[in-house]
């Protein structure tokens, strides 16, 4: 069954995200109660529900003669998946791992076309009134250029860390969205670069 053109909601997206993980890294799926406890909720309806509804847009199959027979679907054009790529800071900067994760199904509206994607992991509160916040996936469209505003992730002697471009005629700044946090000045003796632009963000919560 093909996903439907249906979106998910945020919480049926983590469920999906969930599993995704579970799956890559136990190589089953996980149970109702396993999918219970991980968010928390207090009885195994609620897992069934979101799963139930994961199922019928077409984002999981499950095998009811099986045991843990849940699995994701095969990707169709309604569903864009797209590797997560190790860490990215949103306080001070840290070194992003050039590793990949595993992967992150979004719908095709929140990725903006699908092309060159990757997502990172948000550490750090520096973006917070930007509406990404720690834990948060961010959503990367590879690119080496950005405008002025545009939100980027960018490499400063080799580390990684997501912030609002700012350039002048004299300087680029790179803003944070915390008034707690100062504005990173970079100097003409630093190596940087523009990675991508953010152009999404996904909050597992």
């Amino acid at each position: 069954m093909a996903p439907s053109d249906e979106a998910m909601t945020d919480t049926q997206r983590s469920v999906l995200e969930y599993v995704q993980k579970h799956l890559q890294e136990s190589h089953r799926s996980p149970t109702v109660r396993e999918v219970m406890r991980h968010f928390k909720w207090n009885s195994p309806q609620s897992a069934r529900k979101h799963l139930l509804a994961l199922e019928e847009k077409g984002y999981l199959e499950r095998d009811e003669h099986i045991a843990r027979g849940m699995r994701l679907a095969e990707p169709t054009v309604t569903g864009i998946s797209i590797p997560i790529l190790g860490k990215v800071a949103a306080g001070l900067p840290l070194l992003a791992e050039e590793n990949r994760e595993g992967t992150l199904v979004v719908d095709p509206s929140m990725a903006r076309g699908g092309r060159n994607l990757f997502a990172l992991t948000v550490r750090g509160d520096s973006m917070v009134n930007a509406h990404i916040l720690p834990g948060d996936r961010v959503i990367v469209q590879q690119t080496t250029h950005a405008a002025p505003g545009e939100i980027v992730v960018a490499l400063i002697e080799g580390e990684a860390t997501v912030k609002t471009f700012r350039k002048t005629s004299s300087k680029i700044t790179l803003e944070p969205a915390n008034p707690k946090y100062d504005p990173i000045v970079i100097t003409q003796d630093q190596d940087f670069r523009i990675i991508g632009k953010v152009v999404g963000v996904f909050s597992p919560r």
